[in-house]
């Protein structure tokens, strides 16, 4: 049987079979077709607003800690955002000194400290602003001209705005409705505003940021487009999660129809926006496992990167020009390790993916036997220190049973494969992964080569509840060689 998986719809095929057996794939890239295209800043990082305030000293996180910096240079490019819920009840105060309330006023000095180091570790810095300071039903832009102001004299450089944050789900929240329409003119002065505030004309104005876009949202963003929206975003955003942290099973990360759900959530994003939109591109502007800080115990475990991974491969083969990781620090979904700053298994996940993901994506056929497969087909990305070429193929998996499972390359046949698998070091909660059998961890600081093994079999065989990469370097696809 064969079982395509094109650019829209991921097709899951799944026999019962016993837990333990053996499966034999094949599997083919469809190379004669680009699908779509992602650049190097694909995947971004989030911080939550609320580590800003005063009394939070960045909630714990170092920026001048070594062993900070070196795992963020390890991901950089990178787009970092700064948004979420606490961002609509924040103030900026240069000084610290104009409110008694600084459990909601952010400094001078705390802009200072995140800016210096999206200069120091290569990040494109992202932020959102407050859009409940209004007046007479309309965003107030008083704040936020002070923080431009501040911002330009400061020569810090913004690689986009944003305008609140899940505005849908305001009467919940807060008790407040800003319907659709209002937020698009919103979006619309706050556009305006920018094109005429020296140094900030070419900024990005990203948006809406919806919590979600099913359901009655649907409309919601229609709405934001039709009222003024649709003239002012350079970049569309929605945020996903699949579950709530405080309710998530352990298997609902290893859950293929939990994963396909995220197909018809990114489909309904795409239908609404390219309505009016149809050129601008659609982000994942906040996105994780669970919501509501994550599952603790899972979404910073290896378990964790079966969701991740596959949520790079169906927003990149959709056509999704960014995924932001909720988040690098803080919250049980991570990167990195509150306490000792140690990278978590999702943030080498990240940095292979980097390493290794190219931008012309392609989709993947396979021959599918008593077994679930989720294939993923890219480019390699170009890289020195691998020594890969234009022409070469990168390709990714998730093996998401127990069954263990034998992967065939008809396409590439007597062809060198470089192999880097990621397996857990104790068990599926583990916080420590390994890559093809060895564990990985920085090494004073610096952050190890990620080494691949190479075979010259046309075969290849992982075990069940596992992920990878595999590259193969002299698969000279020509859709490949002029990247």
């Amino acid at each position: 049987m064969k079982v395509t998986l094109s650019a829209l719809i991921l097709v899951t095929t799944v026999i019962s079979h016993t837990a333990t057996a053996g499966v034999n794939v094949s599997v083919t890239v469809l190379t004669t077709q680009v699908v779509s295209f992602i650049d190097e800043l694909f995947i971004g990082v989030t911080l939550d607003a609320h580590l800003l305030p005063a009394p939070q000293h960045w909630g714990g996180l170092d920026f001048n800690s070594p062993k900070v910096q070196a795992l963020a240079k390890g991901l950089a490019p990178c787009y970092l955002r700064i948004g979420g819920t606490a961002g609509d009840g924040l103030t900026f105060d240069p000084t610290g000194h104009g409110t008694a309330d600084v459990n909601h006023t952010f400094t001078g000095a705390t802009w200072d400290a995140v800016n210096t180091f999206v200069r120091d570790v290569n990040w494109k810095f992202i932020f959102g602003l407050n859009v409940l300071k209004r007046k007479e039903g309309h965003w107030d832009p008083t704040n936020a001209k002070e923080l431009l102001q501040y911002n330009s004299e400061k020569g810090y450089q913004l690689a986009g705005l944003e305008l609140g944050n899940e505005p849908d789900i305001f009467p919940g929240k807060y008790h407040i409705t800003v319907n659709g329409s209002q937020l698009g003119m919103d979006f619309y002065n706050f556009k305006k505003l920018l094109k005429t505030t020296p140094g900030y004309a070419a900024t990005p104005v990203i948006g809406p940021d919806m919590a979600s876009v099913t359901g009655y949202r649907t409309q919601f963003l229609a709405d934001f487009f039709t009222g003024g929206g649709d003239k002012a975003v350079d970049r569309i955003t929605f945020h996903q999660y699949y579950t709530n942290g405080h309710t998530a099973q352990l298997s609902d990360f290893t859950d293929s129809k939990l994963m396909d759900y995220l197909v018809s959530i990114i489909e309904t994003g795409l239908h609404v926006s390219r309505r009016t939109n149809p050129l601008t591109p659609v982000w994942l502007g906040e996105t994780s496992s669970c919501y509501d800080g994550g599952a603790p115990g899972i979404s910073d475990r290896y378990v964790a990167g079966f969701l991740w991974l596959d949520k790079l491969g169906i927003a990149a083969r959709m056509g999704l020009k960014a995924v932001l990781r909720q988040d690098f620090y803080a919250g049980s979904y991570a990167l990195i390790d509150t306490d000792t700053f140690d990278p978590l298994p999702d943030y080498w996940l990240t940095v292979l993916y980097k390493r290794l993901v190219g931008g012309s994506v392609f989709s993947v056929e396979a021959s599918v036997n008593n077994s679930t497969i989720r294939a993923y087909a890219h480019c390699t990305k170009p890289s020195i220190s691998y020594g890969y070429m234009p022409g070469s193929v990168t390709m990714y998996f998730l093996l998401p049973t127990d069954n263990t499972t034998s992967i065939t390359f008809p396409q590439f046949p007597d062809q060198p494969v470089d192999v880097f698998w990621l397996t857990p070091v104790d068990g599926l909660t583990s916080k420590t992964v390994a890559l093809n059998n060895d564990p990985l961890t920085l090494v004073n600081n610096t952050l190890p080569e990620l080494k691949p093994y190479r075979t010259e079999r046309n075969t290849v065989t992982f075990p069940g509840k596992s992920f990878g990469f595999l590259v193969f370097p002299e698969a000279d696809v020509a859709a490949c060689s002029s990247q």
